[in-house]
């Protein structure tokens, strides 16, 4: 259970014009469409490459409204767990007056792309925030903190009882790269932000043949498609969709979904 603290602490947030829930231009949309486990034959298994960095433009309409940098940095222990520490940088652009977000988040997944650990530092608005999330399995506990960089005042610690499995926002990518090749469908529990959803997700095992600016032909790719049913970051509900490299790297090639300014495109641009 969220502890009583957290109310009057988030009443703090709300009126010193920070919210979890505005203005973060496609930061979780990019993350809340991918997911599920890793697969079981062999010759289809995930392949964790470190080094990986991936490099994405976000497109509303003609609009180009940020980008996104998706790496895979080293590995770490924590406790006695090995966990693969992955990072994601999203920064919107800068010539768009509604829109002022720059935020990092950094995973540390399970071999089998379930969270350990992430800790996300966002700048919205001018203001920088931080928070910190651990999954605790050997307490089934998640253990939350967040705080204001400016304002010292706004710390809060929490604890929830981890009474079933849960993604978080940087292991649903990977979670979704692992089963992207799979056929069947899956509800999945997220947990963002000390909030709870539900997320339909389809893997249809279909590969279609997509075009992005990563590459001047066609690519052979998985697809899927799902509904998210909660509103989440940036506005992110409803339906969604998204392609995987036909690879055992299974890199997110594209996405698209609805945010709060309409339907965005996230398209593969650089990979190293």
């Amino acid at each position: 259970m969220i502890i009583l603290k957290m109310r009057a602490s988030l009443f703090l947030f709300k009126n010193k014009n920070f919210s979890f829930h505005n203005l973060k231009a496609t930061k979780l949309t990019f993350l809340y469409f991918y997911l599920p486990l890793v697969g079981q034959e062999n010759l289809n298994n995930f392949s964790w490459q470190i080094g990986e960095e991936l490099s994405y433009k976000v497109s509303w309409g003609f609009i180009p409204v940020g980008t996104l940098n998706l790496s895979i940095l080293d590995t770490m222990q924590i406790d006695v767990q090995k966990t693969y520490h992955v990072r994601l940088n999203i920064d919107s652009n800068p010539w768009l007056f509604f829109v002022n977000m720059h935020s990092t988040f950094d995973g540390y997944l399970l071999n089998n792309t379930f969270p350990r650990r992430l800790v996300v530092q966002e700048e919205i608005d001018g203001m920088n925030y931080k928070s910190r999330y651990d999954f605790d399995y050997t307490n089934n506990i998640i253990n939350s903190h967040y705080e204001s960089i400016e304002d010292t005042s706004v710390n809060i610690d929490t604890g929830k009882v981890m009474d079933k499995k849960y993604q978080d926002g940087m292991s649903i990518i990977y979670y979704a790269r692992a089963n992207c090749h799979k056929n069947n469908q899956e509800q999945l529990n997220l947990f963002y932000e000390a909030k709870e959803g539900l997320l339909d997700i389809n893997f249809t095992g279909q590969v279609d043949s997509i075009e992005t600016d990563f590459s001047e032909t066609k690519i052979p790719a998985f697809y899927l498609n799902g509904e998210a049913h909660f509103k989440a970051i940036a506005g992110f509900t409803g339906k969604y969709e998204g392609w995987f490299s036909n690879d055992k790297q299974r890199i997110p090639l594209a996405a698209r979904m609805e945010v709060f300014l309409g339907s965005v495109y996230l398209e593969l641009e650089k990979k190293k």
